[in-house]
């Protein structure tokens, strides 16, 4: 039964939806139309909407009234009615209220009709069609083999568009001239092409480079301009180059001009001249804004720039890496020339809050219900060093970890982070307690910064108790742990949160050894690659994963907790999380193994009707094997299944079904998932 609130808001909106004025097909509003002979009445009224919508609240008078006819024969041109005219008045209506009486003469109505094409060589035909009706296709949604109106501004547009793209090609001097027959009941359109010659950029004489990094950069610009198409953008394009790289070298005041020389075959020679000024250099640095940073952080942070040639790349690299610590507001950087003629880096900070205090909740499948505090500083000791202290709690038990983290070791590029923690946590089959502390390296490498090159190490007490897995199966069931490693990342994703396009690939190797104090002996290799590839506003996501593990030394097999496991949220989505592999006959959990395979795509489809929603296909296929001398891809189960995603300020939320297309008994048919975060 409906509630009765349910009927009273009902009836609420109703009532007021009487109460408006609605501009309906006999005209009963301030606007009436009238000559509509072959458009819907209806679908003129929507065209127009908003102007309806303003006039009905507003009133009628003269000024609305041609602009809400303007806007109606607007609309009716866009739609092929070429020779509509739309004419005005006002008259009195009921109770002395103003009405606006539209009268619509349609004209005739054209379609594009036959497109032929004459005279292009270096564009295909189909290709100049596009170009020519691209907009009219856009705007009325239709694809490339349906009728579309003949729009005779899309149209004059669309020739623009062919001489540009055609200048782009460098043919500087091309002639496109379109030709429209209208007698009969299409708009049959011919478009005569005079090419004329093809520019290419030919000898590129630069000016002599005060400095080697300039006299290197020449040849990237070489590279990039020689032989190119020529347009009346290449000089600038030059010219600005070189003035980048002059900057970069500390020769801030550098101007650049260039001239150009084409001869009769099309070749187009070009010449830079520039004047470099005199070289700026940085003599120090004065801070401004900051309350809780030490003036002598940023005096060791733009320390590289001091009494060197001023580069504004350098410097915005340094300025970003401010604004990724999380520390900082805004920082705003220039330099000042003093009155000894000296220049100073000028550095405006606005400082962020660097101690928080947070909490938070989650869910996922495996942990069930699941929350913690986290308490951070992001500028301890004045210094932007960073403190992470967090404790979490789940239906399986409790961890708590310290981090410290130090983005500028030593006043180097290098990363060092260290860590404390330990773990109380009930398994499927076994319980583990765990503490140790663990501790890293890194460095970006490359231009682009995006490799990172990282040495890892762990040194962990564990202890596996109350185990309702046969002991055989277990290994060694207390233990003390130092692993060693080194991990390579190379990441072109656009953006590392929520990737739309790029790739990430990813290797690690690592080994616990008796030599570093551990009881247990093994090398470890893990690698990981993803491609993300955007497909309009829709996603494709693929990616691979794969691991060994290996016992070495006196250790025979490898402890449980030191396994991999697979199955679940983030792997194969038609079992349930550590669920694959071989079981303990006795308890039937699973125990893992030492060689695991991830296989996923998925197809992200965002929904209009909510922002943020998105419904995902998706396909899974991996295998865990117990022996990692038997590494490879047999025995690979599968995943199809369907998920809807929903973006939160925490990461999505994912609600999903795996079904496993290759059951066998003890499997299940599918398993639901519901989390935060992404699949991989």
């Amino acid at each position: 039964m409906m509630h009765p609130r349910t009927i009273l808001l009902s009836t609420l909106a109703l009532l007021a939806g009487l109460a408006v004025p609605w501009v309906d097909g006999a005209g009963n509003g301030l606007v009436q139309i009238e000559g509509l002979r072959s458009v819907d009445q209806g679908q003129a009224e929507e065209w127009i909407s908003p102007q309806l919508e303003f006039i009905e609240s507003a009133g009628a008078n003269m000024a609305r009234a041609d602009d809400v006819a303007y806007f109606l024969e607007n609309a009716l041109r866009e739609r092929g009615y070429e020779e509509a005219t739309v004419d005005w008045k006002l008259e009195d209506g009921a109770d002395g209220v103003k009405v606006i009486i539209l009268t619509v003469f349609e004209g005739r109505d054209f379609n594009v009709g036959a497109i032929s094409v004459s005279g292009n060589e270096a564009l295909e035909s189909d290709a100049v069609i596009e170009l020519l009706t691209s907009a009219t296709r856009k705007r009325v949604g239709a694809d490339p083999e349906a009728t579309i109106p003949y729009v005779k501004a899309d149209i004059d547009a669309g020739q623009k568009r062919i001489e540009e793209f055609y200048i782009l090609l460098g043919f500087g001097d091309v002639e496109v001239d379109i030709q429209t027959d209208t007698t009969g009941s299409d708009a049959d359109i011919a478009v005569v092409i005079v090419e004329g010659i093809a520019y290419k950029v030919g000898t590129i004489t630069l000016p002599d480079p005060p400095d080697p990094e300039i006299a290197e950069g020449y040849k990237k610009v070489r590279e990039d301009f020689s032989g190119k198409s020529y347009s009346a953008a290449i000089p600038a394009n030059l010219e600005s180059r070189v003035r980048e790289l002059a900057l970069d070298a500390g020769y801030y005041d550098a101007s650049a001009t260039s001239t150009t020389a084409p001869d009769e075959t099309g070749v187009v020679n070009v010449t830079v001249t520039a004047d470099w000024g005199e070289i700026v250099r940085v003599s120090g640095v004065a801070v401004k804004g900051n309350e809780k940073v030490k003036n002598e952080f940023f005096d060791r942070h733009f320390g590289d720039l001091i009494d060197a040639p001023y580069s504004p790349d350098k410097t915005n690299k340094q300025v970003e890496e401010l604004l990724q610590t999380g520390a900082f507001e805004t920082v705003r950087t220039d330099i000042v020339e003093q009155p000894d003629g000296s220049f100073l880096l000028d550095v405006d900070v606005e400082e962020g809050y660097s101690r928080t205090l947070g909490v938070y909740i989650g869910f996922n499948n495996y942990d069930g219900g699941l929350g913690g505090f986290e308490f951070r500083n992001l500028n301890l000791l004045g210094s932007v060093r960073k403190i992470d202290a967090e404790v979490e709690f789940s239906k399986r038990g409790a961890r708590g970890e310290v981090e410290f983290s130090d983005p500028w070791l030593l006043g180097t590029d290098t990363e060092f982070t260290a860590a404390i923690f330990a773990v109380n946590r009930s398994e499927e089959g076994y319980e583990k307690f765990q503490t140790g502390g663990r501790y890293g390296l890194s460095r970006k490498l490359g231009k682009r910064e995006a490799i990172d090159l990282s040495i890892f190490g762990q040194a962990a007490y564990t202890d596996v108790h109350d185990a309702d897995i046969a002991p055989i199966y277990l290994g060694d069931q207390t233990y003390f742990a130092s692993t060693l490693g080194l991990s390579l990342t190379y990441d072109r994703r656009d953006n590392p949160q929520a990737p739309r396009s790029g790739f990430i690939a990813q290797a690690s190797v690592s080994a616990a050894s008796s030599a570093i104090g551990s009881e247990v002996e093994f090398l470890r290799t893990t690698g990981r690659l993803g491609y993300y590839i955007p497909v309009g506003e829709h996603t494709l996501r693929l990616a691979g994963r794969a691991g060994t593990i290996a016992p070495q030394g006196d250790t025979t097999s490898i402890p449980i907790d030191m396994r991999f496991f697979n199955g679940g949220a983030q792997s194969v989505r038609s079992f349930q999380e550590r669920s694959m592999g071989f079981r303990d006959p006795t308890s039937g959990y699973a125990i893992g193994g030492e060689f695991y395979s991830v296989f996923n795509i998925e197809y992200d489809i965002p929904i209009g009707a909510l922002d943020g929603l998105s419904v995902v296909p998706f396909a899974d296929a991996g295998n865990l094997l117990l022996d990692s001398s038997d590494a490879g891809l047999d025995d690979m189960r599968y995943a199809v299944g369907l998920g809807l995603r929903y973006k939160t300020p925490i990461g999505p939320l994912r609600i999903e079904y795996g079904y496993n297309p290759d059951w066998r008994p003890g499997e299940p048919q599918g398993t639901f998932h519901v989390g935060f975060g992404f699949a991989y």
